[in-house]
């Protein structure tokens, strides 16, 4: 499976690792699977994990556009922020940030971070 869901019960984050390339059917399930864990929890916090990610065949621009539109329609209360770590390969990384700034422009705390440490911190805070 190119990606995994577990929750982080010292800083009360829900982790999504994402390892190769994704298919839109598997970015799918991984989005179901990251919220079934948080509502389950009632955690509000989420820290992707896309320092494997590698960028398929597909663009994912239109998965990550209506991602981002997806959460900017959830009710107050369900997502608080979101801390991503950036992949190696560059062409990942665009994608990554994009996704920041199609949240960010829709009001959603989504943040990029190159460490995994100053990643929690920030959610911690």
């Amino acid at each position: 499976m190119p990606y995994s869901v577990e929750y982080l019960e010292e800083p009360g984050v829900v982790e999504t690792v994402y390892a190769g390339a994704l298919s839109t059917a598997e970015f799918n399930a991984a989005v179901v699977a990251t919220a079934d864990t948080a509502a389950g929890l009632l955690c509000t916090r989420f820290l992707s994990d896309c320092r494997e990610l590698e960028v398929g065949e597909h663009s994912p621009t239109l998965d990550i556009w209506a991602l981002a539109e997806f959460l900017a329609q959830l009710p107050q209360g369900t997502f608080e922020r979101e801390a991503l770590l950036l992949p190696a390969a560059a062409a990942a990384g665009e994608d990554i940030r994009f996704y920041e700034t199609a949240c960010r422009n829709r009001g959603l705390d989504v943040r990029v971070f190159s460490e995994r440490d100053e990643a929690l911190a920030w959610l911690a805070t």
